[in-house]
């Protein structure tokens, strides 16, 4: 988890987003996992 801080002195607002790990590796090690 990280937290990105941005002060741009207008108000307030909050915001999220979500990553994942599609690396080669990644990719690789679950590639025959069906669901």
């Amino acid at each position: 988890e990280h937290t990105i801080r941005v002060d741009l002195g207008v108000g307030r607002a909050a915001d999220f987003c979500y990553g994942c790990d599609l690396s080669r590796d990644y990719v690789k090690i679950n590639a025959d996992y069906h669901t």
